[in-house]
């Protein structure tokens, strides 16, 4: 429970560093989940990648409503995949994964920005899933088998 807060935290401190976005809810709050569940599994991942979403949508007003909690589901989902990939695989395809499917939740962004504001959106949540991503491998990597 204390590293899943610890973790939760450091994903809200994430959500104040965003990468150039339309919409501000885009910051590097999915890294802190992404190395959990490398690191620690799936469970982990899911409770951390999922809480760091929620900890962004307050840090950024909220911008997808309501949508903010399909939205963390999915992300909880990732943390979830990327952990079992992980452990079943190696962590190439494991965090390919979760860049994956943390960019395929993008239609969940429909309602707010339109198709066309949505798919003008893709390339920028692609790039920070892709930065969030590569930044919990290289921890992951650097630090495996050290803890």
């Amino acid at each position: 429970m204390a590293r899943i807060t610890v973790f939760a935290a450091l994903s809200a401190v994430g959500s104040f560093i965003h990468p150039p976005s339309p919409v501000q809810s885009v910051a590097f709050d999915s890294a802190p989940g992404f190395f959990v569940a490398l690191y620690f599994g799936p469970l982990d991942g899911f409770c951390v990648l999922g809480l760091g979403h929620l900890a962004t949508a307050v840090v950024s007003g909220f911008p997808f409503g309501i949508l903010h909690l399909p939205i963390a589901a999915g992300l909880a989902c990732a943390g979830a995949a990327t952990g079992w990939i992980n452990r079943k695989w190696n962590f190439i395809p494991a965090i390919a994964t979760g860049i994956a499917i943390n960019t395929a939740l993008v239609p969940l962004a429909i309602p707010v920005l339109g198709v066309v504001g949505t798919l003008d959106f893709v390339p920028f949540l692609f790039l920070a899933a892709v930065l969030n991503g590569v930044l919990a491998t290289a921890a992951y990597v650097g630090v495996r088998g050290r803890i």
